[in-house]
């Protein structure tokens, strides 16, 4: 399976080493050195993304508690402000290439409660579906809420209760759920356009059940294109990271190669805030055949 031509075009040959990619990465000096949250002891975050203005509720509580589920999703993280700005902009390459549509269903995996990215998206695909585990995702949807409803206000009531119906949010949890039945039980059995990952990779332990989710979610529209002779196309994984530890970086790329076809998106098809020297990368992963 492969990408469609333009975009392969723009992204050329295939990373084939894990090695080398990271060492192309890493040897560059990045701009950002911390870890990438904006402002943990926030209550609200105030943005703006794509010509919009977002208020973003956090939950500091949440941060510093001791959950075992993991509480990184609970704050705005730069990663999901850089990758939005990146898909608001009219010539995204994904949009450009026709990897996405208006028509197209995304799924993000690893959501937390910012909302932007499915709140950017929702003016752009058909729907998306934003996951993560179920204690993130009651701040999320309120989230997705007020912005969509803040960004259709006045006269533009119905196209807001529109936005929101375009956005589902979606308890998915890598290490514990069945992925193909949580998929089926939601309406997505036959798979998704596209899944989006906004720094979700942040040490060994999320690598393998990471990427095997990824597996499991193209898998389901490779089977649903094998049985009916669709003429869809195969899902792609559009993944987004923040370059802190060059380590977890190549076993997350060495096991992922090991079932993707792997680009790297380049600098003129990325914007400033993702483009080589920020800290940040994007890279696209299709299941192999």
């Amino acid at each position: 399976m492969t990408l469609p031509e333009d975009i392969q075009t723009t992204c050329g040959d295939k990373v084939t080493d894990a090695y080398e990619e990271t060492f192309d990465l890493f040897s560059h000096d990045h701009t950002l050195s911390d870890l990438g949250m904006l402002d943990p002891k926030a209550h609200e975050i105030e943005l703006a993304v794509g010509g919009q203005d977002f208020l973003i509720a956090q939950s500091p509580g949440a941060l510093q508690s001791a959950r075992k589920e993991g509480t990184t999703g609970a704050a705005v993280w730069q990663s999901s402000i850089r990758a939005s700005q990146w898909l608001a902009h009219a010539e995204n390459v994904l949009f450009s290439s026709r990897l996405l549509t208006s028509d197209s269903l995304v799924l993000e995996l690893g959501s937390g409660i910012s909302a932007l990215v499915p709140c950017i998206l929702a003016r752009r695909v058909r729907q998306v579906v934003a996951t993560d585990q179920q204690h993130v995702l009651k701040l999320l949807q309120q989230n997705i809420e007020k912005n969509l409803q803040t960004h259709q206000s006045g006269p533009g009531k119905k196209a807001a209760e529109g936005s929101q119906r375009q956005v589902q949010t979606l308890a998915l949890d890598w290490e514990e759920d069945d992925i193909p039945k949580q998929l089926s039980a939601n309406d997505l059995g036959t798979g998704v356009d596209v899944v989006l990952a906004c720094d979700t990779l942040y040490n060994y332990a999320l690598i393998e059940p990471f990427v095997q989710t990824c597996v499991e979610i193209c898998r389901s529209r490779q089977a649903h294109i094998e049985q009916t002779a669709s003429d869809m196309r195969p899902t792609a994984c559009v993944i987004v990271q923040q370059l802190r530890q060059a380590e977890v970086f190549e076993q997350w790329l060495e096991t992922s190669l090991r079932q993707f076809d792997v680009w790297r998106i380049p600098n003129d098809s990325l914007s400033d805030g993702l483009r080589e020297g920020s800290g940040f990368s994007v890279h696209i992963c299709v299941l192999k055949m």
